[in-house]
């Protein structure tokens, strides 16, 4: 039989187990909707957070439905320059500023971006 060994004792994993019991939830841009396809939408961002396991910090923005009486509450990757109480477009229509969401077809030639997806 033999003895168990301290390594097997221990259980599986080690060192490389991430902790993502911290982590503030997936960075995605909003979802592309008939508003974006034909104009844009206003939101704002209300708060600048760490996220454990990710270099760049997250950016929690507010978006008014375009349908129904509610806000929707997105989490995006915050690019530099970005400050909380800013206002963001997003949509096919919106200005080429920093933070704003865009299609990569309505942007210049040389136009530096972030967080394509």
């Amino acid at each position: 039989m033999g003895r168990v060994i301290r390594g097997q004792r221990k259980g599986n994993g080690g060192i490389f187990k991430s902790v993502s019991r911290t982590r503030k939830g997936a960075a995605k841009l909003r979802r592309f909707d008939y508003s974006e396809k034909k104009g844009y939408v206003k939101g704002v961002v209300t708060d600048l957070i760490h996220d454990p396991g990710r270099g760049a910090p997250l950016a929690r923005v507010t978006f008014r439905d375009p349908i129904r009486y509610k806000h929707q509450k997105e989490t995006f990757c915050a690019a530099e320059g970005l400050y909380s109480g800013q206002f963001i477009y997003s949509g096919k229509k919106a200005a080429l500023s920093i933070g704003n969401v865009l299609s990569v077809g309505t942007m210049p030639e040389g136009t530096i971006i972030c967080n394509i997806e």
